[in-house]
């Protein structure tokens, strides 16, 4: 081991101005008289505790009944608590402790320097972050009654010594933190509590967050409830990939931080019920973070909160001159009337199916679990035998959504979407039966089954003499992954005899990254062969400048996340601006999805939009009902 660096020599008589970045230039006379107690001990401090012991000394100074506890950051990303004041009540700390870290007080502390908390209706703590000029070493808890302006003031610099004196003994975790003496865990029990942080974000660990869940399950109230979200950030794999996992580190810490920021804020407490102490913010994997609630007064507003974390994440991420859009999938359950039986793994459980069906809807959703799913493996194999049933009866049917050109209002083609009613009259929501569809690889015949029918149905408005349109035909993952895929499609639309330019592939970004080699070989295989190619949900965080002038496409959809917002939010009116000049610069239409009113479509068309589809524009309806409402005879 390299020997220590010799000590820096500190004297009472050191300017204020020498003293670590942080402390305030003008210090009260309390202040002074405290710090130069200090200082004079510090300069003489040769190991830890005889550091802690000077800094225990000017808190008593400052005031006697202030409660102290120092926290120090261990290899394993631990905060330990290694030091406390005689006086503070150990028995409660560890508590207090596991409460801060629950509310997300101390990952703010760690990266903001420190952080104001309510401890009780009495009791205010500070968190005030221990660095030097190398690294963040851990946190200084203080708790008092009341603590006016000049304590406030002598606290933050007497944290800031710490820092100096941990920078004097040596800036090296081992050296300082080892060895500790051997009496203090029979002396002070509460020094052997170690709380899991995540290294990276400064969040509560899984084990914590899972510890929090479960106790908030044994202590649940009947009447009130407990919930689980869990979020992942969507192709977040990319990012590391094509950017550096030192901004994907960047960008996970601040998408915490703003998260962290939308749980604490006083109108989503007062919207679901819970107090502070009741929330506990975790990283539970790489990309992965809960939220855990207890003693929820208003469950059904879950789905609101989800939204607002939503729109907090839409802002983007500035790096490297350039602005970046992630979205997450949320994952909602909720448990009320808990029985015995709950645990803290079935909520997780249930929060992450609903994640699952989120991403498998297209992700940037929120889904909420529904008790109906228990028996998952019942209900995948009635769907699957649903589907089997269906493709052997041909009950599946199309409906056709109309897109228009912004500019002229004439029909510019029909998106293709797929139904499928029960026996009863009862329609299964494609996001319930699709998913199982392409994990038991029903989804490839029911995608031929499709494409013919719409190859049908554009013979059939030919023979009327109709306008002719082109159709737009979605594409799973699962079939852009089969090497026969352009083969295949081709063989269809020979036998129903139809052109190859009346059909538009709809692929979403999702699709492309599921098995990038192979679905770009597809795209170009099929582009080459006459197929147009539409990215589908453009811009919501797969793709990258770098890799979308790589894709075989002929055109994009810009996705409806980009347009809800276009008549009130002058942010999001840049940022479509931004996607279509983009598209134009690289030879591509745009079609604008989810249009809702007057004013979007009004705002698109101002922008140059090509095409536009929403609700505003029409609903998606059966093939009679399009010809109908749409379809003009050909002149």
């Amino acid at each position: 081991m390299k020997p220590a660096p010799p000590p820096r020599s500190l004297s009472p008589a050191e300017s204020v101005d020498e003293l670590p970045s942080g402390t305030l230039p003008r210090l009260h006379p309390l202040t002074l008289n405290v710090l130069r107690e200090v200082i004079a001990r510090l300069h003489s401090c040769r190991s830890l505790s005889e550091l802690l012991a000077g800094i225990e000394r000017g808190a008593r100074l400052l005031l006697p009944t202030t409660q102290m506890a120092v926290l120090l950051r261990q290899p394993d990303a631990c905060l330990e608590i290694v030091h406390c004041a005689p006086h503070t009540a150990t028995d409660s700390l560890g508590a207090l402790v596991d409460d801060l870290i629950d509310r997300g007080h101390f990952g703010q502390a760690l990266k903001q320097g420190f952080v104001w908390a309510s401890a009780g209706p009495d009791r205010t703590c500070l968190l005030s972050r221990i660095s030097t000029a190398s690294r963040i070493h851990g946190l200084v808890l203080w708790v008092d009654p009341a603590l006016s302006p000049p304590w406030h003031q002598t606290l933050g610099a007497l944290t800031d010594l710490i820092g100096l004196g941990l920078e004097r003994l040596n800036d090296d975790a081992e050296a300082v933190l080892l060895p500790r003496p051997a009496t203090s865990a029979r002396s002070r029990p509460a020094l052997d509590i170690a709380i899991p942080v995540d290294r990276l974000t400064g969040l509560a660990h899984r084990t914590h967050f899972m510890r929090f869940l479960q106790r908030a399950i044994l202590d649940s109230a009947p009447q009130l409830s407990v919930a689980t979200l869990l979020l992942d950030v969507d192709g977040f794999h990319r990012v590391n990939r094509e950017l550096s996992y030192e901004t994907g580190d960047q960008i996970l810490c601040e998408l915490a931080a703003r998260l962290n920021g939308a749980l604490q804020s006083q109108s989503a407490c007062d919207s679901l019920g819970v107090a502070e102490r009741d929330i506990c913010f975790a990283r539970t994997g790489a990309d992965e973070f809960g939220i855990a609630l207890a003693r929820v007064h208003h469950p059904q507003r879950l789905v609101e909160l989800a939204a607002q974390l939503h729109s907090h994440i839409a802002a983007g991420f500035q790096q490297q001159g350039s602005r970046l859009h992630l979205s997450v999938s949320i994952g909602i359950a909720v448990a009320s009337g808990l029985a015995e039986s709950t645990s803290a793994q079935d909520l997780m459980r249930n929060a992450d199916a609903a994640l699952k069906r989120a991403k498998q809807a297209g992700r940037n959703r929120h889904v909420l679990y529904e008790p109906s799913w228990e028996s998952s493996g019942t209900h995948h194999l009635r769907t699957e035998s649903l589907l089997q049933e269906a493709l052997r009866q041909d009950t599946f049917n199309l409906h056709f959504q109309p897109q228009f050109e912004l500019a002229t209002g004439r029909l510019a083609g029909a998106e293709v979407l797929l139904r499928l009613t029960l026996g009863d009259g009862t329609p299964l929501s494609p996001a319930s039966f699709i998913p199982v569809a392409e994990s038991t690889g029903q989804i490839i015949e029911i995608g031929e089954w499709v494409l013919r029918r719409a190859c049908r149905q554009l013979r059939a408005w030919d023979a009327l003499g109709l306008a002719r349109i082109p159709l737009a035909i979605n594409v799973s993952a699962i079939e852009l992954s089969q090497p026969d895929l352009s083969i295949r499609l081709q063989s269809i639309l020979e036998q129903e005899g139809i052109g190859m330019e009346r059909l538009h592939l709809e692929i979403t970004e999702t699709a492309i990254a599921h098995n990038e080699g192979q679905t770009i070989a597809n795209l170009k295989t099929l582009r080459a062969a006459g197929f147009e190619i539409w990215i589908d949900d453009f811009g919501t965080g797969y793709s990258s400048l770098k890799s979308i002038k790589n894709y075989p496409a002929s055109g994009i959809k810009l996705d409806r996340e980009f347009v809800k917002d276009l008549s009130e939010d002058h942010g999001a009116r840049v940022v479509a601006a931004a996607i279509l000049d983009l598209a134009w610069n690289l030879g591509y239409p745009v079609v604008a999805e989810g249009i809702e009113d007057a004013a979007q479509c009004a705002l698109l068309r101002g922008q140059g939009c090509d095409i536009g589809q929403g609700f505003h524009l029409g609903h998606p309806v059966d093939a009679l009902e399009f010809q109908r409402l749409y379809l003009s005879e050909a002149t």
